[in-house]
């Protein structure tokens, strides 16, 4: 018995080393790197997230809108009402003068700052077709409105003022028909009887 009592003592020995071992190894480790943190993402943290996940999901973006699941333009013209709807809530609440309050010059001023120069003339120059198309429609509009507008008669006071006035309420006419909510012959209509006047 003593002998198997020798032998036990010897392997608890052991074990206990083993055990004394892997405990020192074990606070011998880095810091747990995992910290909780209950609450929301830090406001720059996440404001730096949206811009920095933007910019490399730029080739994404370019990809998805280019290949869009339905045509954007029949969907906006499906959404009128819908539209029509969240624009009266909007002008109710007075969404759009509340929005401008929660904001100030300096901000505005900071966002055009960080703004490079270059991208005013990139904007228009990414747009070159879409504003070569909206001229070629709005230049014989206009044309033809100068011309009914410079054949008035000016030798009064009254007669100019009724050539201003002809001349606001045929661009505030240009301006709807560029729009769509008037059409050409609108406009054709207005011209000839500002010539017939």
């Amino acid at each position: 018995m003593e002998i198997f009592a020798e032998a036990f003592k010897t392997e608890m020995a052991k074990a206990m080393g083993t055990s004394h071992a892997i405990m020192v190894k074990s606070h011998s480790r880095p810091a747990n790197p995992i910290e909780v943190t209950p609450g929301v993402i830090a406001a720059d943290k996440w404001a730096g997230l949206i811009v920095t996940r933007g910019k490399a999901a730029e080739d994404h973006w370019k990809d998805q809108t280019l290949h869009p699941s339905r045509d954007p333009i029949a969907a906006g013209i499906a959404a009128e009402k819908k539209f029509k709807d969240r624009m009266e809530t909007a002008l109710k609440l007075e969404a759009r003068k509340k929005g401008l309050e929660k904001t100030n010059i300096t901000e505005y001023g900071e966002d055009v700052d960080a703004t490079p120069a270059t991208a005013y003339g990139d904007g228009l120059k990414n747009k070159e077709k879409k504003i070569g198309r909206k001229i070629a429609r709005l230049q014989p509009l206009v044309e033809a409105l100068r011309k009914a507008i410079a054949g008035l008669p000016e030798d009064t006071d009254s007669q100019r003022e009724s050539k201003m006035r002809a001349a606001r309420r045929g661009m505030i006419l240009v301006g709807q028909a560029m729009k769509g909510i008037v059409t050409a012959e609108n406009i054709a209509s207005e011209i000839a009887k500002l010539k017939a006047a």
